[in-house]
């Protein structure tokens, strides 16, 4: 059985993504015959890179795939591939994350812009992270920028009905659609691996932003210290959470830095449980879904979400998708605990 036909979805968001993106490109000509340019200045597996570049596949778009990566050379490289290829295409998707690379492409093509903005700068920076005021004047220039960048794009993507909702009232911005994650099923999948049977494990990995809700994850480990549950976490999160993990000093964590993105899966595999989240308090976590929650789910784990409109558009609760509270590391690990008690 495929993910987008699990009995925990709503509906098969596969198909879902497959129809909204042939109208997408059906608005620039017909899906037969036009052509993509894909510009990608990102990591090139990224999970929404993956995602689009399949559907762009299953639909027999004609794509040229142009994948920088994060290098010092991906905006000189861009334009250089624009300049290129771009006469013998009709549409040019910029991909996440090109928000910095979007004005050039504007100026040197007029060709139809479609730009995977996928989250907002000013979002991330003002009220995720925090970085800077909102009233402030680099945050009202952040939020200038976002709402300009819808401007110049015949299209913008994002990837939940929740998140489009906040750019249309944000930004009034009216050229808004959305595409959910999703994942690489051929990698994400149920793997035959050894387990540790003498431990109830709970998987989490990612950059830990903010956003993402590590010190909810933290302090439901604490919780939890006495009940024979073992938190594997990937990530930085010793260096981002470093007085938080130091003043707690939990004997029931292992803190990983690093795992390959082609290793993800045997680790999901051998989890008991997995926390996608997002587990914050921030308003952007209830708007998105995050992409390792896709993966979890292929992979056929139990999984804990933070219980938020974006994640509700898509999931069920039952045996596999679990709902928590936004912020609430008691309920987390209440949930956990009776996952692992069933």
């Amino acid at each position: 059985m495929t993910l987008s036909a699990a009995p925990f979805l709503k509906f098969d968001y596969n198909q879902f993504n497959r129809n909204a993106l042939f109208k997408v490109i059906s608005k620039f000509g017909d899906p037969k015959t036009v052509k993509v340019l894909y510009l990608s200045t990102y990591i090139p597996n990224y999970i929404r890179t993956e995602t689009i570049l399949q559907l762009l596949e299953d639909l027999n778009i004609e794509t040229k795939k142009v994948l920088l990566g994060d290098s010092a050379l991906k905006y000189p490289g861009a334009i250089c591939s624009l300049l290129r290829h771009s006469r013998s295409y009709d549409v040019i998707f910029v991909a996440f994350r090109g928000h910095e690379i979007l004005p050039l492409v504007k100026l040197f093509t007029r060709k139809p812009l479609v730009f995977d903005a996928f989250v907002s700068v000013y979002d991330t920076l003002c009220f995720d992270r925090k970085l800077f005021s909102p009233s402030s004047l680099i945050g009202k220039c952040l939020k200038w920028y976002d709402a300009f960048l819808c401007g110049i794009s015949s299209l913008v993507l994002v990837d939940t009905s929740a998140h489009k909702r906040y750019f249309e009232t944000e930004f009034q911005a009216e050229n808004i659609d959305y595409l959910y994650v999703g994942c690489n099923e051929r990698l994400f999948k149920p793997l035959p691996v050894v387990k540790n049977q003498d431990k109830f494990t709970v998987f989490w990995y990612g950059y830990a932003n903010p956003v993402q809700g590590i010190d909810v994850i933290l302090e439901s480990a604490g919780l939890l210290e006495n009940e024979n549950v073992s938190f594997r976490l990937v990530g930085p999160v010793r260096k981002k959470y470093a007085a938080l993990t130091e003043k707690m000093n939990l004997k029931n964590v292992e803190f990983v830095d690093f795992v390959a993105y082609e290793d993800l899966p045997a680790e999901i595999n051998r989890a008991d449980l997995c926390l996608a989240g997002h587990f914050s308090d921030r308003n952007k976590a209830a708007r998105v879904i995050a992409g390792k929650t896709f993966q979890f789910l292929a992979c056929g784990k139990p999984t804990i979400l933070g219980d938020n409109p974006a994640n509700r558009e898509l999931f069920i609760e039952g045996d596999v998708v679990h709902f928590v509270k936004m912020n609430d590391p008691n309920d987390l690990a209440r949930k956990i605990l009776e996952i692992k008690n069933r």
